[in-house]
């Protein structure tokens, strides 16, 4: 009986029930984000999967075409001139057509297709070799094989180190490397 008492009094101090109540709110939020952070890991794994972009870009809508006035003609014929007047009578113009928008001859579209590579490769492949590797996105994450491929193809004239890459060199690889991937003889 002593002890139960004992057990009593220590269970009834004041600021118990205030740290359990923290300790519970605090262990509840804990799981409600590792859940969250759980449920958007196997979202964004499943997007990947099928190919889809992971993160979409916030884009503001696109403002709304103006529609052209429409002019309102009236069914009542003019008024007829004073006959005093020797100026003929004025005659009612038709309404302009509403102006249409303004499409591109299907000749430029057939020479903007024709000026672009056929199809860059994703992926490249070393011909000495056989080893496939991810199209790089920058010269500094790119392979050896690959620049040395950049160099041996006069696509670069030499293999540039990263303290040497300006924006002005770094346009120049970058078109470079989709050149290279454009080629057959490294497409996977």
């Amino acid at each position: 009986m002593a002890m139960t008492a004992i057990k009593n009094k220590v269970s009834e101090h004041p600021n118990q029930r205030e740290e359990n109540l923290m300790f519970e709110f605090w262990f509840t939020f804990t799981a409600a984000y590792l859940a969250y952070v759980g449920y958007e890991a196997h979202r964004a794994i499943q997007c990947s999967e099928k190919g889809e972009p992971v993160f979409k870009p916030k884009t503001a809508p696109a403002p709304a075409a103006p529609k052209p006035a429409v002019t309102a003609v009236s069914a009542a014929p003019p008024a007829p001139a004073p006959a005093t007047t020797s100026a003929p009578a004025p005659t009612a113009k038709k309404p302009a057509a509403p102006a249409k928008p303004a499409e591109p001859p299907p000749k430029a579209a057939a020479v903007k297709a024709s000026d672009e590579p056929a199809k860059l490769a994703d992926e490249l492949r070393n011909p000495a070799t056989g080893e496939l590797t991810a199209a790089p996105g920058n010269y500094r994450f790119a392979k050896k094989w690959v620049k040395e491929a950049l160099v041996q193809e006069k696509l670069l004239d030499k293999i540039y180190k990263p303290n040497e890459l300006d924006d002005a060199t770094s346009l120049k690889v970058k078109e470079a490397i989709d050149k290279l991937r454009g080629m057959k003889k490294y497409q996977a």
